[in-house]
């Protein structure tokens, strides 16, 4: 078969900072494929700064850039998450190349070999959290998905249920890729990261973008829960401190902890350079991600890659995601997280070594299956 050619629309913006990570560790599990099977990447960006952003993070060797004019042929409603992702402005791809993927957004509605991601359906589980409008766009999103391309790919079977629950109609092929994460190693630099940060030699961290359903506040109340009880542990977050949904939401968390007499307790780190998060991450206590929704979690795939303790919402997702290295918490009940953290105020949780390199390995080889899928049905479709 031939090397297959993968278009990828993409720009980088830090308001859905998961979704950079998720290309960006697309592209570097390439790495782990045999030199005969790797694809050729063309990155479609508006500017230079984004393909760099991808080529440095993932160092793969076979990927280029292409800055279209406009996009050609766009109808329907466009998420939010997509414009964060292809911002999609009327592009015309000039120099009409023959790509044998498209992913993970489509550029136009002829190119059948186009594979669209569906991350997941918050906008069906907790409706509350959207505007109406952005309700009706994501709505038109999945319908126009279904209806107008022939592959979609989910990042959980627990999403892939939840699109068949509210979709049944849609006949299209459907494929579960789970992602895995690439980072530097963060080495040595815990102690000195830890002086920066001003974080105690014993703390757990919570690295989760602030958005109302990643639930920050659940934390907050079990950690003010073990301070009534005579408990004084540390929770860092950081993160990006803005919902576009709610732009007051950060404010009123830092609120809450000052209500509360918190201060010393809660530490807001704010957005902070990738290499001091993976620091961070190895050398808290253990992780917390108290999510009330989720795809598939960065969060708990960087711990995962270090063999790092997890406190995690039962959530279907995270429940499918891990099972190593890990207690599940009710994400409604307060009480239940402040008597996991409780058992690790001094003793350190039992961790076991997980062979993450497999895990990164399974991302390559089932998203080049899906490859393989697309190239097969084209050719059959001709």
């Amino acid at each position: 078969m031939k090397r297959a050619v993968i278009a990828i629309p993409f720009n980088y913006d830090e308001s859905w900072i998961g979704g950079a990570y998720y290309i960006k560790n697309l592209v570097s599990s390439f790495n782990l494929l045999p030199d005969s099977v790797r694809p050729d990447v063309w990155m479609l960006s508006h500017g230079r700064d984004s393909y760099e952003f991808i080529k440095q993070g993932s160092g793969y060797s076979r990927l280029n850039w292409k800055r279209p004019a406009f996009l050609e042929n766009i109808d329907g409603a466009i998420s939010r998450r997509t414009r964060i992702l292809t911002k999609l402005a009327p592009w015309f791809l000039k120099e009409r190349m023959d790509f044998d993927v498209i992913f993970p957004y489509p550029v136009d509605a002829k190119l059948q070999q186009t594979v669209c991601w569906i991350p997941d359906f918050q906008d069906k589980r907790l409706p509350e959290l959207f505007a109406p409008q952005e309700l009706a766009d994501r709505q038109q999103q999945h319908v126009d998905y279904f209806t107008k391309y022939r592959h979609i790919v989910f990042s959980s079977h627990a999403a892939k249920k939840d699109f068949e629950h509210f979709y049944p109609e849609a006949s299209v092929s459907k494929y579960v890729v789970p992602f895995a994460t690439f980072e530097l190693d963060a080495g040595e630099k815990g102690e000195s990261v830890r002086q920066k940060y001003a974080l105690p030699e014993r703390y757990f961290y919570c690295p989760n973008q602030f958005w109302i359903h990643k639930n920050h506040r659940l934390v907050i109340k079990a950690v003010g829960l073990l301070k009534q009880q005579g408990k004084e542990i540390v929770v860092a977050f950081s993160g990006k401190e803005h919902d576009h949904r709610a732009p007051d939401h950060t404010q009123k968390l830092k609120d809450e902890v000052r209500a509360l007499g918190l201060e010393r307790n809660i530490r807001f780190l704010g957005f902070i350079p990738r290499e001091d998060q993976m620091a961070i991450f190895r050398e808290a206590v253990c992780v917390v991600q108290p999510s009330m929704f989720e795809g598939w979690s960065t969060v708990i795939e960087d711990a995962k890659s270090m063999s790092q303790y997890v406190l995690a919402s039962s959530i279907d997702p995270n429940v499918e995601q891990i099972s190593q290295n890990v207690e599940f918490f009710d994400p409604t009940n307060a009480l239940e997280l402040a008597g996991l953290m409780h058992k690790y105020v001094e003793v350190n949780p039992d961790r076991k070594l997980v062979d993450y390199r497999d895990c990164q390995r399974q991302f390559a080889e089932a998203f080049m299956s899906v490859v393989r899928s697309v190239m097969t049905d084209r050719k059959g479709a001709r």
